[in-house]
């Protein structure tokens, strides 16, 4: 157990409980974290030799029971302390208000939780209004969090079954792929949610991430690879630029390059956190590339940056859609206030400058056109003044837009 929550609980039974809750759901993002690399392998032996449908059928299930069973665990956790928090409730004139969940019976429960982000922070949103209570109090509170959040866990999970066992019968392989790393990314969410449940309770002061760390909500991980693969565009081009050119006398130095950035690449995060037939199809350019004749890698190049300009269709991802426009939407408001305020309160005004630059940097990966607006802002912001800086933030937000 965390020393440091162990450290912020008084009472023995609750701290066991925190204790117990935290534990299986780092256990369980364990599970869920080695999805991406069986994904992966799995993907490839297929390649190689495609197992028979039974085969396959057996093997994707063991796959799904290996990446779930933790989640299993902690969700049977939490219904068995919510269910003795419901034995041990106070007495009538001791008693304090839990919300529509306590009276609404489980069978006639609303439809399952959405665990997108904002409804996670929703509910992980007033937590600490009760850091005055005592540890009981404070741990009903966050027990109603919790019952809120396993229940959509667990009804997206059986949603997620019922559909695994169609597509199987089916025989419909890339389904299942899909529906696996679907019902990855929405666990992994739901089970930080519950850890941060637990911190926002007894220690709001912590960062969740020093409890969990390298963890990637679907958007995080969204972010990365698009800013990856824009920062590996950004620097294959002109490479591949020079060797499609007639200038043969640098071939071998720029194929020379391309190879390094290429070997880097496939060893990072980023592709990493690829999905898998893209990953792969990473790998397959670098060990072209690497064992190519000059002439052969030149083709090969010119291949791999047309594929890295499909792999722009990340932009379409629905989290990625949202999250653009969200950072847009607070661009152009920072904007407008600040062009209000530029005089008449110059110190708002810069406030709202540096807000508005910061929801422009969460674009980075967009487009190159936009990114070469954005890395100019960020190296010459300081020396601009106000209303030059507002015309270079106005440009970026039409290019983004």
């Amino acid at each position: 157990m965390d020393p440091r929550l162990q450290a912020a609980i008084g009472n023995p039974r609750i701290q066991s409980q925190a204790g117990e809750l935290v534990t299986l759901a780092l256990r369980a993002l364990d599970d869920l974290k080695q999805l991406d690399e069986s994904l992966y392998e799995r993907f490839v032996a297929n390649r190689i030799a495609p197992l028979a449908p039974a085969a396959s059928n057996a093997g994707l299930r063991k796959l799904w029971e290996g990446t779930f069973g933790g989640l299993m665990a902690l969700l049977a956790f939490c219904r068995s302390i919510e269910g003795k928090r419901k034995d041990s409730e106070p007495s009538p004139e001791m008693s304090f208000e839990f919300g529509e969940l306590e009276s609404v019976p489980p069978v006639e429960r609303e439809p399952e939780l959405d665990l997108g982000s904002s409804d996670i922070g929703d509910l992980l949103e007033g937590i600490d209004e009760h850091l005055g209570e005592d540890d009981a109090h404070r741990w009903s509170k966050a027990l109603e969090t919790i019952s809120s959040i396993e229940y959509g866990l667990q009804s997206q999970y059986a949603d997620a079954t019922a559909r695994l066992n169609v597509a199987l019968a089916a025989g419909e392989v890339n389904q299942v792929l899909g529906l696996l790393d679907d019902t990855q990314s929405s666990a992994s969410e739901g089970v930080h949610a519950l850890v941060s449940a637990v911190y926002a309770t007894f220690l709001p002061e912590i960062n969740v991430a020093t409890v969990v760390p390298g963890y990637f909500t679907a958007l995080g991980r969204a972010l990365v690879v698009r800013r990856g693969l824009a920062q590996l565009a950004t620097t294959l081009g002109p490479n591949n630029d020079v060797l499609q050119s007639d200038d043969r006398d640098r071939y071998e130095l720029v194929l020379g390059t391309i190879r390094d950035v290429m070997r880097n690449f496939v060893a990072s995060v980023v592709c990493r956190a690829m999905r898998a037939a893209d990953r792969w199809q990473m790998v397959v350019f670098e060990r072209e590339l690497s064992e190519q004749s000059t002439s052969a890698a030149r083709q090969t190049a010119e291949g791999l940056v047309k594929y890295l300009d499909s792999l722009r269709s990340i932009n379409q991802r629905e989290v990625l859609v949202q999250h653009d426009q969200r950072a847009l939407d607070e661009m152009r408001e920072a904007i407008a206030s600040a062009r209000q305020l530029v005089d008449l309160s110059p110190r708002t005004a810069h406030e709202m400058i540096d807000r508005a630059q910061q929801s422009a940097q969460r674009l980075r990966g967009r487009d190159q056109l936009t990114d070469r607006l954005l890395i100019h802002l960020e190296r010459y912001a300081s020396l601009m003044p106000p209303d030059e800086l507002l015309a270079r933030l106005e440009e970026v937000l039409t290019s983004a837009s």
